[in-house]
């Protein structure tokens, strides 16, 4: 009579503790499945808004992110359509590129003359067609809808600003604001002079400027430090107020095409960019793109220029990655804690209650190693068929209800709730892999007791009988 035989026979034996011992590991199971589909499913979307921000790769000047922000002018990308158009032709990068785009990001003063209030702003600027290409991004396939955007191609002015620096510029009545806090009467004597001197420049900008504002927009003068060094001043109209996910953004936030943050950094000489935007096809060739923008960047420019991928340029994607990440190993040790002492204490129990019968097959000649091994194998049947179990109920439950209960999110630093999901049927591995763990870690706390098992004593055992 085989081994398997045996041990598949003593499971039946006692079906009340192995079907508790069974459902203890198949909860254990299914929690680990569908808390790791959970994180794969977050991963997924947060490397989609993230990708439909900032592209996958950036080409830019070498140090910039560390000291681009502060001078602009000085690291930037003064000719950048000839690499663009290296990058676009080249033969292997075009089957990968969905998007190639200059960005611009600039600091400065933003201010509203009619309500003599100003204050600090950043920017990014960027090509309206291009913009709305990268926001629709779905490489990942989640069917997520695109996000909207401010930038028209046909306005060339037209821009859009955060609600807490049209609450900072008085803008609530203009931009027809719902939920606006009202600034404060009086101004601070320390904003009137830098107010008057944006007045006075803003002027000269409303000479030159655009046109008066459609209803619901309203013109808002930019200030910043030109790459001569001497302030510019261009005019924009915000067309709308849009909150950001994190306060201190919102204060700041301003969107505006990228002709107007050129004429606002370089003036009406020869414009540049921050950076070159590469967005991919698909990030699963993310490798294979970096290596190849690399090498025809360093061709074009030597070691001037630098490639950075988007988790470099927005570090919060890591650090957001690594908090899922921990959080799932943490709750997957504890699963496989409470599976361990669940197949031990069934399995010790099954010794101590068979002791006679063991004693009757070694005295029939069985050897130790044989009954070790019956022991284990029932410990690793029950953790098997549990795993199984809760991996097919992970798999119901998640996608017979869960990913159709219309159940959302606010991830950390958006404004849009997201979806909650659980990709069990795309993780595969993850499946596979907690069927085979929960497999061996009941082979393991199994071991003890058939250890203890093999070694009694046949007259000892006997006794029992």
């Amino acid at each position: 009579m085989s081994t398997l035989f045996l041990a598949w026979r003593n499971v039946l034996r006692n079906r009340r503790r192995s079907a508790i011992t069974l459902a203890t590991i198949a909860v254990a199971a299914m929690a680990v499945v569908m808390l790791g589909g959970y994180v794969a499913a977050t991963i997924k979307g947060l490397e989609t808004l993230t990708v439909r921000q900032v592209g996958h790769l950036q080409v830019m000047s070498r140090g910039y992110l560390e000291f681009g922000r502060a001078n602009p002018a000085r690291h930037a990308l003064r000719d950048y359509a000839p690499l663009a158009g290296r990058l676009r032709a080249d033969p292997q990068l075009a089957p990968l590129l969905h998007v190639v785009t200059p960005t611009l990001q600039v600091q400065g003063v933003a201010g509203h003359f009619a309500s003599a209030s100003s204050s600090t702003f950043s920017a990014a600027g960027w090509v309206a067609d291009d913009r709305a290409r990268m926001l629709a991004w779905d490489g990942l396939r989640l069917g997520t809808p695109p996000l909207p955007t401010a930038l028209r191609a046909d306005r060339p002015d037209d821009g859009v600003i955060g609600v807490g620096l049209a609450q900072l510029l008085d803008l609530c009545d203009a931009l027809a604001i719902a939920d606006c806090v009202r600034a404060p009467a009086a101004v601070p004597a320390a904003a009137a002079a830098i107010d008057a001197d944006l007045a006075a420049l803003s002027r000269q900008a409303r000479e030159a400027g655009p046109a008066a504002p459609a209803a619901g927009a309203v013109v808002v003068d930019l200030l910043a430090a030109g790459a001569s060094g001497a302030p510019n001043i261009v005019r924009m109209t915000a067309t709308r107020a849009e909150r950001q996910g994190v306060r201190e953004l919102d204060m700041v936030h301003v969107g505006l095409p990228l002709a107007l943050a050129q004429r606002l950094v370089f003036g009406t000489g020869a414009a540049g960019a921050s950076a070159l935007v590469l967005q991919l096809e698909d990030s699963a060739r993310l490798d294979e793109a970096r290596a190849r923008v690399a090498a025809v960047v360093h061709d074009y420019a030597g070691d001037t220029l630098e490639v950075r991928t988007f988790a470099e340029v927005s570090p919060s994607y890591n650090q957001v990655v690594r908090m899922f990440r921990t959080l799932f190993g943490f709750v997957s040790l504890l699963m496989a804690v409470v599976t361990l002492f669940a197949v031990a204490n069934t399995v010790n129990m099954a010794v101590s209650e068979r002791t006679g019968e063991i004693g009757s097959l070694r005295a029939i000649g069985l050897p130790r190693a044989r009954i070790r091994r019956m022991f284990v194998l029932e410990g690793g049947l029950v953790g098997a068929f549990g795993a199984v179990l809760g991996v097919a109920l992970a798999v119901v439950l998640a996608g017979g209800l869960i990913n159709h209960a219309g159940f959302s999110w606010t991830p950390p630093g958006n404004i849009t709730p997201v979806p909650i999901t659980i990709d069990v049927q795309g993780s595969a591995r993850l499946c596979l892999g907690t069927v085979l763990a929960m497999t061996l870690i009941a082979c393991i706390s199994s071991w003890w007791p058939a250890r203890r098992a093999a070694r009694l004593e046949i007259v000892e055992a006997l006794r029992h009988a």
